[in-house]
């Protein structure tokens, strides 16, 4: 590199400092307004910049064609056959990912930390591996409108008033003018900009206007000053007004110029660092970087898509490489395209047959452009490349021809070196950094051919924000946001086969939720899991609390005994009769219990909603006559001290519900609710109220017969749901349910039955805790007078507390209910009720027809595995999906991949439409650890929680087993030892404390693994 850039290009280093005037010559931006997306060129031009995110959802490549040739080349055309519009395309490919990232790094940080849960070695895992793998993808458009585009009239009497302003007031050289704008351009600028939004968003496409956001920084000006000091501009930028000064500048000289006293020109402040061209002026160094810039001199033979010079970079040495390659487009002069009539009119004159193709290109080029729906537009393509700061910069000339050969081999167009030019043509692959290209030749071509080549087809990302972050295949940043305002139903299906990784998947988006989602409380999440792989992530969030908070995750293992009792008639604290939901709830358990559901028993379902009102009202001590439950003595030693202490009446007539409204008026009522377990009605009085002689007058006797037999098999086979209420989940808001010692596996009517019931039981025990909302509280069946009062003040002060707080249940193994009618009903009625209480649903099923019925309302859907094309028909026919998305689910998603992690296909329902998207789900051998579901690397990753903390733990574990598995240490230990008194974990992690103590760092044999798919 050698000469300074004010020997090549000019310097006024004596006015305004060395190094710093010369370049902003290159930036056209002269000013912006302060309210509007809007700024403007040194001539008044306006300019609005677009950043356009990609596709909204999977569309085939012939499918996005038609798009755009239908709504974007139709809706712009008409506005380039006028003066005075000029559009700027730029796509640009990095690895600057850092600002971005910290967005979401940053508020995972913050969210874990305000939990006060010690994640931070995961949380910097994580950073790290999506930070090696994410590229950062910016596709902007400039709309430039000119003054030609407004009247003529009009503008000349505006421009002489801003100079007669000018002249009144005192001379400020150089300093950002305050009177600039164009109010004749204001109208014809904005009706372009919606044109063109409006074409962009018809084409699929998801776009945002950038400008002036809440704080009033200016995104746009942002990104355009990113675009070649990338590593000098903060993320919250914005470039000071013409007034924003605070303190005036110290002049150097008395004259009776004013500049210091307000803000330098815009230019100035975008390109505020010098450039250092090469003696050959191939390269030009600035902001850090050494840039190369190209440019496309003659237009390919054939016009490809825009994908395809990517995916010829990418599978080149080149991948990786860092590049920006821009698009320019003017109307060419005058509405009629006189110019074009001119040569044609020349060219008639000698036509021969050498020329006579020529001739015919050129009239074909006439009728497209006096078409409707086309036009003929100069266009221009100019790429540029660079190396970052700290790579050897050799390395550019090396990108330069990996661009170059990618760009010629682009439809084989020419490509020419740098030109004179270099800054020139850096600032002209920038949208809205000038407002026309003059280095690349210009190129007439038809809008509609020119299109092909854009840089659309790409990603969007379907949330802004999100606790889980995952990439596209392109390696865009894709978040996952839980509890989207945007979506009407939270309702969330997992599909994967067996090996999928759906486990993983499931573990780590209740992980990221756990510690990531917002709020200083944890959120409520249950787990209904079938087996332990739940188990990590309720240890890793458990060891990452306060000591003193470690009970508020556990883990359960239910057990079909009286000690796990979970009686499915229990209501909400001091409520008499169900509420609706509630009431719902026993319907399904009663009627998956009698297996009375189907085509042809609506005698079942009445005698079942008759049998609830009865129970409920002969248990209610409000009813005249009742048989509400009498309190017994010993049955609660501690109930029976505490109502002592209390002075509450404990005789033979006392009934419970006296001793529940007792402890409530003295504020107790974690007694009240264990006294109200035994007011209750259990199965057993189900077929007291069956015996009842109303019930067997009004309904056959066979079904009565029946529905009790069910009853009595119920109360001898499930003591779990024949008992008063045993099983205390306590203060947990993190839990898991393992239902692997009470379910069935094989496939059968009545296993599905006994599934059933448990997953419904489970379930009621974590909504017993986080169900309902305020709303529900006018509706309660409570006693009157002062006691209704304390009940109302306590359900309030209930409801605020979880009002604002995330709560999720999660049934993972949800094939195992096969899809019961009872079951069905509940989740659809939660899908539906949920959402004014803030609860997610998810659903885990390696069966397809478990989801029939339900793709209306699931706002996600997740499809880990479908590698037959059996399947993917299957999963088609349920979810209902194109044959572009079918396709992407062919080529991308086969379950977990050792070293790029595992893709699934998703599908967001937003308010406003449906979105499909595949995305990579990356995971660092830390977070492996953490959700282990391997028996052994379970017992020794528990064994070293044991002695140090889980950020420790999980570093010492990737640093000893970057493949997340001791399985092999193990099998060596366990065929070495001779201590049968010793266990194998404590031996394993007695010898990885030992390496450490010693510094010895042994690995184990094998490749480390930075990115592993879920195994």
């Amino acid at each position: 590199m050698a000469g300074l850039f004010g020997s090549l290009f000019g310097s006024k280093a004596s006015r305004r400092g060395a190094g710093f005037a010369a370049v902003d010559r290159y930036c056209d931006v002269a000013g912006f307004s302060e309210t509007e997306p809007v700024f403007y060129g040194h001539d008044a031009s306006d300019c609005t910049l677009i950043e356009i995110e990609g596709v909204r959802t999977i569309m085939s490549g012939e499918e996005f064609e038609t798009a755009l040739q239908i709504h974007f080349v139709g809706g712009v055309s008409q506005l380039l056959k006028r003066a005075g519009h000029s559009l700027t395309i730029s796509y640009e490919s990095s690895a600057n990912i850092e600002d971005d990232l910290e967005r979401f790094v940053g508020a995972q940080r913050r969210n874990s930390d305000l939990k006060q849960l010690g994640v931070e070695a995961v949380t910097d895992e994580g950073e790290a591996i999506i930070r090696r793998a994410a590229r950062r993808e910016r596709i902007l458009m400039a709309v430039w409108t000119s003054p030609k585009a407004a009247l003529v009239e009009e503008v000349k009497r505006e421009r002489a008033e801003n100079a007669e302003r000018w002249r009144t007031m005192p001379p400020a050289r150089n300093a950002t003018p305050s009177q600039l704008a164009l109010a004749a351009l204001s109208g014809p600028h904005a009706a372009a900009v919606r044109k063109v939004v409006d074409a962009l968003e018809s084409s699929g496409l998801r776009v945002r206007v950038l400008g002036p956001d809440e704080d009033g920084r200016r995104r746009d000006l942002t990104e355009i000053r990113k675009a070649v000091l990338y590593h000098e501009t903060p993320d919250g930028w914005s470039p000071f007004g013409p007034t924003e000064r605070t303190y005036p500048g110290a002049k150097a000289t008395v004259d009776d110029d004013t500049s210091e006293l307000f803000s330098p020109p815009v230019a100035q402040q975008i390109l505020s660092s010098g450039a250092i061209a090469s003696a050959n002026l191939r390269n030009i160094a600035m902001g850090g970087r050494n840039y190369a810039v190209v440019a496309v001199s003659v237009f390919p033979k054939i016009l490809q898509h825009f994908n395809q010079l990517i995916a010829s970079i990418v599978n080149h040495r080149a991948a990786g490489m860092p590049f920006r390659i821009a698009f320019h487009f003017e109307d060419i002069e005058g509405a009629s395209g006189f110019g074009l009539r001119k040569v044609l009119a020349g060219l008639a004159s000698w036509t021969s047959p050498t020329t006579k193709n020529l001739f015919q290109a050129l009239r074909t080029l006439q009728e497209i452009h006096e078409r409707d729906m086309d036009t003929v537009c100069k266009a221009r393509i100019i790429a540029t490349t660079w190396v970052e700061p700290g790579e050897p910069p050799e390395i550019l000339e090396q990108r330069r021809s990996y661009l170059v050969r990618a760009l010629m081999s682009w439809g084989d167009a020419l490509v020419m070196e740098a030109p004179h030019n270099p800054m020139r043509a850096l600032a002209e692959t920038v949208p809205g950094m000038t407002m026309r290209a003059v280095v690349p030749p210009a190129t007439l071509a038809p809008l509609s051919h020119a299109a092909a080549m854009l840089p659309f087809h790409r990603t969007a990302p379907i949330f802004s924000r999100g606790e889980s972050v995952f990439l596209s295949t392109d390696g865009k940043l894709m978040p996952h946001e839980a509890f989207s305002a945007d979506q009407n139903f939270w309702l969330s299906l997992i599909y994967a086969t067996p090996g999928s990784g759906k486990s993983v998947l499931l573990n780590r988006l209740n992980y990221d939720f756990t510690a990531y989602s917002g709020g200083r409380r944890l959120p409520f999440i249950s787990i209904i899991d079938v087996g332990v792989s739940s188990s990590g992530y309720i240890q890793v969030v458990k060891n990452a609390l306060p000591e003193g908070r470690q009970h508020e995750a556990i883990y359960v293992r239910l057990e079909n005994a009286t000690h796990h009792a979970i009686n499915p008639l229990d209501l909400g604290l001091g409520r008499r009769y169900p509420l609706p939901r509630e009431s719902a709830f026993v319907e399904n358990f009663l009627s998956t219990l009698f297996g009375l559901r189907g085509p042809g028993t609506e005698l079942s379902e009445q005698l079942i909603t008759r049998v609830i009102s009865r129970l409920y009202k002969s248990k209610s001590d409000l009813e005249f006559t009742n048989a509400a439950n009498a309190w017994q003595a010993g049955i609660e030693p501690e109930l029976d001290r505490h109502a002592e202490e209390l002075d509450l009446p404990l005789r033979d007539r006392t009934k419970w519900w006296q001793l529940v409204d007792g402890f409530m008026l003295a504020g107790k009522p974690m007694l009240a609710m264990r006294a109200q377990r035994y007011a209750m009605p259990r199965l057993e009085d189900v077929s007291a109220i069956l015996s009842e002689s109303m019930i067997r007058e009004d309904f056959p006797p066979l079904l009565v017969q029946m529905a009790q037999r069910s009853i009595e098999r119920a109360v001898e086979k499930y003591p779990i749901f024949s008992n008063v209420s045993r099983l205390d989940l306590g203060e947990a808001r993190i839990m898991s349910i393992d239902l692997q010692d009470v379910v069935q596996r094989y496939k059968s009517e009545e296993a599905d039955r006994n599934n059933s019931l448990f997953f419904m039981a489970a379930r009621q025990a974590f909504l017993s805790k986080i169900g309902g909302y305020a709303e529900e509280i006018r509706s309660m069946a409570l006693p009157s007078g002062d006691l209704r009062g304390v009940y109302e003040a306590y359900w309030q002060a209930h409801y605020d507390d979880i009002a604002e707080t995330p709560k999720r249940l999660a049934m993972d193994e949800y094939h195992l209910t096969g899809g019961t009618e009872g079951i069905a009903r509940l989740v659809r009625s939660d899908a539906r009720e949920g959402r004014k209480w803030g609860l997610e649903i998810i659903l885990v099923s390696q069966l397809l027809e478990d989801f029939k019925g339900m793709k209306d309302m699931a706002s996600t859907v997740m499809i880990l595995n479908a590698d037959s094309q059996q399947l993917r028909e299957e999963a088609r026919s349920v979810f209902g999906f194109s044959d572009a998305v079918k396709k992407d689910l062919e080529r991308h998603v086969h379950g977990p991949r050792k070293g790029r992690g595992a893709s699934f296909l998703v599908r967001y329902m937003l308010r406003e439409e449906e979105r499909w998207a595949v995305m990579t789900n990356l995971m660092g051998p830390r977070l492996l650890w953490a959700l282990t579901t391997k028996k052994e690397d379970r017992l020794v990753r528990d064994e070293l929680y044991r002695r140090v903390s889980v950020n420790e733990a999980l570093r010492i574990l990737a640093q000893r087993y970057p493949d997340a598995s001791a399985i092999e240490h193990w099998e060596r230990v366990q065929a070495s030892t001779t201590d049968t008194d010793t266990r194998i974990p404590k031996i394993i992690v007695d010898q990885i404390m030992g390496e450490l103590l010693a510094g010895s760092g042994e690995r184990p044999s094998g490749r480390p693994t930075t990115l592993l798919a879920a195994q």
